[in-house]
């Protein structure tokens, strides 16, 4: 079983292109020259074994490996014991930044691991990470890309000749599952590898591999090999399968080695920095995006720890099948041993139907699909479920903290660890925090809060007191989400260039935003706000100073109510946030953004229509906020300027009374003027009168009663008088007019809610004489399209809980 015949018989083409063939034949006389050109695919077990077994025979001086120049700096950290992969090597630019992820089974980690042990010379032989092409376009790519063998058609070929369904079984099937003793047989091995590289090679013209930078990284990669291609002991280059037929072209110097001759003068040792960060088997997963990965990586670790240890191929399927099985179990789904061993059996017959000496992912997730799935959903819900766990998993590598990354990224596991948040694998998490009573849980806030605030990517606030937003006043616990990721360590290390220490990053945050010209007052309350929830009363000082310029030079109302809103939020958290030394500061400033609202009441008399919805909202708001204001100093006895209440309460009467307000913004503020008992009945009727009269434009009856609901929505319902003028209004339209204005009025009513617009419809019902009845609409279905319809709907909900979304299912 396995592969018998040399990859490149199974080409069908009239002849083997001659480049290829002067490419074995050169592969074969370099490797006998000490010269041992080792094509791989990254993150390939079979690769690692193979090589592994170079080494142990070859036991070269020199061990060149694709990757960044600099990342040569690291090779210390790399070859330290205490460092376990999943790892990642990070690169960061201005613009992007780049992963160069290494696992167990990782030909590259074998071989650098290998050099250091035994006192080889080991470099990287790439470009820098700053002279390499990025053609997507990307912020976060993968340095180990390997499109161009996706896209071969001579793979796709081959892969069609076998029977297989894509790039990646067509790979398992040639090189992951041979027998350990065809992966010891090296020179074999990456002769097929070498063939597998240069058939995707042979696919790609010249001006593709200018273009998207290839020929300038394998520039690099020949310059280095020249310092060492006659290197006593001989040397191993590790590098990508795609160039190893290049750096045959160099070192034979062929008419195509003028393509990457051409482009050398790109620095051989630069100096910029690169750092090691924890990488998880999730993103690692070529199935879940990642351009250069082995699919399901938790599946080949399985499979290289199994070969290490001699564990034969049964043994290795049933320890797979029960871990699936056991994850099955524990999410209450069906799973029983008989079947369990159903599936065992049916893998390895697969394996051998395929003529695989070892049983693969295909013929894993093939025999699992047939013998645990029941329905015609495939692999999704728990059984999608318990793979990703198994093919993959968030357990994360180790780093010894300080060993290579910045002392920032330390001290934030160092403090995560304190507070016991759990940062041992890439698992998001959520915790309840009781910050109303428990100091302990204040301090998880807090870091939380900063670690949001630097743009970290650790923590997210889900729901709950929201004291930030302002949102869920009077609830006790708040509601957060947290995870530490490759990705929160690559933020933090981008970071650090703006800040050694999380506090540094929060003073640097906060100047950054203060500095910002488009900043108005409600960002900046919202900032304080921020500062408090993060437990940073230090750096409040230039914030509060920063609201006092936006008062004075604040455009927009709406604005300055949601920074008053803010600034009331916080005198009435005090208990959770204390202000300490600035609450008398708070308070001045809330006497100062009730004067800048005063001066923006007035030229509200003048607004465009398309504004004025917008200003509605800010007259309701600012009408709660008066309320809370009366309300905090009732119960708080905090002291606000009762001065600048009076002006504004002023203000909005003038504006009330101006007959040049919109119809609009009048509604609104009659409905606030009598909520409030500024006006009464006869008031209101004697108001609304002008916008209600016979023969009343339709659409100024239209905005008035879009502004009176919006701030009274059960007005209506306490004043007859009003119902009966609106209803002689509407019914004195031509239909014309009152069909042009009916969305307006439908979206009036909303502001109802159902009972309300119910007792609307009683009290029309009588003062037209008509039965409320008959206001009722009543939908007549067909029996059995609503019993189908039912059916379709247990369908849906039935899907969508085997998916995992049973969240999204009412209750």
């Amino acid at each position: 079983m396995g592969l018998k015949v040399p990859l490149v018989e199974l080409v069908e083409t009239p002849a083997l292109p001659e480049r290829l063939q002067s490419a074995l034949a050169a592969h074969a006389r370099w490797r006998d020259a000490g010269v041992h050109l080792v094509g791989v695919r990254h993150h390939s077990p079979g690769c690692a074994a193979a090589l592994a077994a170079l080494f142990e025979e070859v036991r070269p001086a020199v061990v060149l490996i694709e990757g960044p120049r600099e990342y040569g700096a690291l090779l210390p950290a790399l070859a330290d014991q205490r460092t376990k992969p999943p790892v990642a090597i990070l690169s960061v630019g201005e613009r992007t930044s780049g992963f160069y992820p290494l696992a167990d089974f990782s030909p590259e980690w074998v071989a650098l691991r290998w050099g250091s042990v035994n006192g080889a010379t080991v470099e990287f032989i790439d470009a820098s990470y700053a002279d390499i092409a990025d053609p997507d376009g990307v912020e976060v790519r993968t340095l180990q890309a390997e499109h161009h063998l996706a896209r071969s058609a001579l793979i796709a070929a081959v892969g069609d000749r076998l029977g297989c369904r894509d790039h990646d079984e067509t790979w398992e099937h040639l090189f992951e599952v041979r027998s350990p003793e065809a992966l010891a047989d090296w020179r074999r091995f990456f002769a097929d590898t070498l063939a597998w590289g240069a058939m995707a090679r042979l696919d790609a013209g010249r001006e593709l591999l200018d273009r998207d930078g290839t020929h300038r990284r394998e520039a690099v990669m020949a310059a280095i090999l020249d310092r060492y291609r006659e290197a006593p002991g001989g040397v191993v280059v590790v590098t990508g399968a795609f160039h190893t037929l290049a750096l045959l072209d160099v070192l034979d110097s062929t008419p195509e080695a003028a393509w990457v001759r051409a482009k050398a003068g790109a620095s051989l040792d630069p100096t910029r920095e690169a750092w090691l960060i924890r990488y998880d088997f999730d993103r690692l997963d070529g199935l879940r995006g990642y351009g250069a990965g082995m699919p399901a990586p938790g599946f080949w670790q399985r499979a290289w720890q199994a070969r290490s240890e001699g564990i034969d191929p049964r043994r290795f399927a049933t320890e797979v099948v029960l871990e699936v099985a056991g994850r099955l179990r524990a999410a209450g789904e069906p799973a029983g041993s008989a079947t369990a061993m159903d599936a065992v059996g049916q893998a390895l017959r697969l394996a051998e139907l395929r003529g695989r000496d070892w049983p693969g992912r295909t013929d894993l997730t093939d025999a699992l699909l047939s013998c645990f799935v029941k329905d015609d959903y495939g692999l999704t819900g728990a059984i999608g479920e318990a793979l990703r766990g198994v093919f993959g998993g968030p357990v994360m590598g180790e780093i010894p903290d300080g060993l290579a990354a910045p002392p920032l990224v330390a001290e934030a596991r160092r403090a995560a660890s304190r507070l016991r948040f759990v940062i041992g694998d890439a698992t998001a998490r959520r915790v309840s925090l009781d910050t109303q009573r428990k100091p302990s849980h204040v301090k998880r806030r807090e870091f939380l809060a900063r670690m949001r605030f630097v743009g970290s990517g650790f923590s997210r606030q889900l729901g709950g007191a929201d004291l930030v937003q302002g949102s869920g006043a009077g609830l006790l616990f708040e509601d957060w989400e947290y995870a530490w990721t490759p990705l929160v360590e690559a933020s933090l290390i981008a970071a650090s260039a703006r800040g050694a220490t999380i506090a540094e990053l929060v003073r640097a945050g906060v100047a950054k935003r203060l500095d910002d010209e488009q900043l108005g007052a409600g960002r900046v309350a919202r900032l304080i706000a921020e500062l408090l929830v993060m437990g940073e009363p230090d750096v409040l000082r230039p914030a509060l100073a920063a609201l006092r310029r936006c008062y004075d030079d604040e455009a927009h109302l709406g604005s300055v109510v949601d920074s008053l809103h803010a600034l009331a939020g916080l005198l009435a958290e005090q208990s959770r946030l204390p202000l300490g030394e600035h609450v008398e500061a708070v308070t001045e400033l809330i006497g100062t953004g009730l004067a800048s609202a005063t001066h923006l009441i007035a030229p509200l008399s003048g607004l465009r229509p398309e504004d004025q919805p917008a200003a509605c909202d800010d007259l309701v708001g600012l009408r709660s906020l008066l309320l809370r204001l009366v309300e905090l100093v009732e119960t708080l006895s905090v002291s606000t300027s009762s001065t600048s209440g009076h002006a504004l309460r002023r203000e909005l009467r003038l504006l009330r009374r101006d007959p040049r307000t919109p119809a609009r913004l009048h509604g609104c503020l009659l409905g606030i003027a009598f909520c409030d008992a500024d006006l009464d009945v006869d008031e209101l009727a004697g108001a609304s009168a002008a916008h209600l009269a016979a023969g009343a434009d339709p659409d100024r009856v239209a905005d008035f009663l879009l502004g009176l609901l919006q701030a009274a929505p059960d007005l209506l319902l306490h004043t007859p008088e009003l119902v009966e003028a609106l209803n002689a209004a509407l019914g004195a339209m031509e239909p014309e007019a009152f069909l042009a204005v009916l969305p307006d009025l439908r979206r009036a009513f909303t502001w109802l809610k159902p009972t309300e617009t119910h007792a609307l419809a009683a009290m029309l019902a009588r003062l037209t004489g008509a039965a409320a009845t008959e206001f009722d609409t009543v939908q007549v279905a067909d029996p059995l399209l609503a019993e189908r319809a039912a059916s379709l709907e247990r369908e849906l909900v039935a899907s969508l809980r085997r998916d995992g979304l049973a969240e999204w299912v009412a209750s």
